[in-house]
């Protein structure tokens, strides 16, 4: 019998009726003899363990079969070393962020991955992330990602990406299926439309909302059939979707019956007069259309005013009234309703930015008094209005906020809003303000609690004030080590840009 048969032979009749494994020899009788003491079983289990590895690791290995093609010579240059550094630090920190930067700045740059980074690369789990590096894995990085099915790039087959797509669809969790759904309503809107038909009486509630909600990428009339359904749905999360998806429709049905309701209810007598005219009560279908009952604590004409006017293109009263944002928000002001109509279209602005519209009624809320507006709600008003505005105005009202000229939003708030990359006066600005703190003030609080955004936020100019060092006086000291990780990031930054100059 040979070592493998006794081991086999004791676990087969079991230890209580063959308490010894008999003889054997090699690796495994050597554990057997190193854990004498054990209980049997566990002796058993480590013997059998150590037998597959020693066999496992001296297996020959299998006939290498040579490939016809190999990888065709690189056309870029290779980076630098103070970059290929760099890149390696990011990797190993899994900086998704600073790594899109770097693999852009390359791009501009024509500089290629060394190839020493490419597996790790081309391993990343991130698919943007690895269709950002798509520009500098150099012809080899390109090679490479065609050997293994893992390493397959975005650009490599479109087909076979909506392939793969619609299986996740059908065999996906939700969040899967939600991200296939996004995904194919990028490359074929009208098939990704006919996957949710096929499947949404099937659907729960929650991910009916979750997946109508994909058709804004690519939103057109042809959408509107399933829109409609989900407007007429039994659940409340889906009928609000579907109202917002039809309002950015303009020659929907929904979008007309709101348009002809609005300009009942709301009467512009020239010079600079709005009068507000609400029913006592409207028709089901109007109900359908969300001018429903309230949520509680809402006053059922607040209510309605703020269903109507959130479903109106801006534009729409600038045209009918034939009247500038300031004179529409000023004479709102004026009647009963005000913050209720400036809500209304504050939501609005999600139909189509304006900044004209935006800085009126962030003006509007700013001069409304406490008993009017509460500071809550004002807030709230002011953020949804900031997350609508253009990149630089947001990046402008943030540093009026920064210099105490404007008050709405809080300043945590307007620095959150405010994407990358940062105008080089609104990073000059903070990083002057920071080094002037003293104590745990809230505005303190508010320009510390954005380290990680404005490392990655800060322009290539900022960059050098920013590396360096400087500590927080003795009050504030708790934030050193967020600190320190932002001087890290903002060094790493500065490598890149110097660098990576195009």
């Amino acid at each position: 019998m040979n070592e493998l048969d006794a081991l086999t032979r004791l676990a087969t009749l079991g230890t209580a009726r063959s308490p010894e494994p008999g003889p054997t020899s090699g690796v495994e009788a050597q554990t057997l003899r190193a854990l004498e003491g054990l209980p049997v079983e566990k002796r058993l289990l480590f013997a059998a363990g150590v037998r597959a590895v020693a066999r496992a690791a001296g297996r020959k290995l299998p006939r290498l079969e040579t490939r016809d093609s190999v990888a065709p010579p690189d056309t870029l240059e290779v980076c630098s070393p103070r970059v290929r550094s760099v890149l390696s630090e990011l990797l190993v920190s899994n900086d998704g962020e600073v790594l899109r930067e770097a693999f852009a700045l390359m791009a501009l740059a024509r500089r290629r991955l060394p190839p020493e980074l490419l597996p790790r690369v081309l391993g990343l789990k991130d698919s943007a992330l690895r269709a950002a590096a798509e520009p500098v894995l150099g012809e080899r990085g390109q090679w490479l990602s065609r050997l293994n099915p893992e390493w397959r790039l975005a650009s490599a087959s479109p087909s076979a990406d909506l392939a793969e797509a619609e299986r996740v669809w059908t065999e996906g969790n939700p969040e899967e299926r939600r991200a296939a759904l996004t995904q194919a309503r990028s490359v074929d809107p009208a098939r990704a439309r006919a996957w949710l038909q096929g499947t949404w009486a099937q659907e729960k509630a929650e991910h009916r909302a979750r997946f109508l909600a994909c058709l804004d990428a690519g939103l057109s009339p042809e959408d509107e059939a399933l829109l409609e359904l989900g407007r007429k749905d039994r659940a409340a999360s889906v009928r609000e979707v579907a109202r917002y998806l039809l309002a950015r429709l303009p020659g929907s049905a929904f979008a007309q019956r709101m348009a002809e309701r609005a300009r009942t209810v709301l009467v512009w007598e020239k010079p600079d007069t709005l009068r507000v005219q609400l029913p006592a009560r409207w028709d089901t279908e109007a109900e359908r259309d969300g001018l429903d009952k309230p949520p509680p604590g809402v006053g059922q004409s607040e209510h309605w005013l703020i269903r109507l006017l959130e479903a109106i293109p801006l534009r729409d009263w600038e045209n009918w009234f034939e009247a500038t944002p300031a004179q529409i928000v000023t004479a709102a002001a004026r009647t009963d309703h005000g913050v209720a109509l400036s809500e209304g279209w504050a939501l609005a602005l999600r139909l189509g930015a304006s900044s004209s519209w935006g800085s009126t009624l962030l003006g509007f809320w700013t001069r409304c008094e406490s008993k009017v507006l509460d500071a809550e709600r004002a807030q709230s008003l002011a953020v949804s209005v900031l997350e609508q505005l253009p990149p630089d105005e947001r990046a402008a009202r943030t540093l009026r906020i920064l210099q105490r000229a404007e008050t709405l939003p809080s300043l945590d708030r307007a620095l959150a809003l405010t994407p990358a990359p940062w105008p080089a006066k609104l990073g000059y600005t903070w990083l002057q303000l920071l080094r002037e703190l003293y104590d745990p003030t809230t505005r303190a609080v508010a320009l510390l609690g954005v380290f990680r955004q404005a490392a990655i936020a800060l322009p290539p100019e900022c960059l050098p004030t920013a590396a360096e060092p400087f500590a927080l006086p003795a009050p504030l000291n708790r934030w050193n080590p967020e600190l320190q990780r932002f001087q890290q990031t903002v060094s790493l930054r500065r490598i890149l840009h110097e660098e990576l100059k195009p």
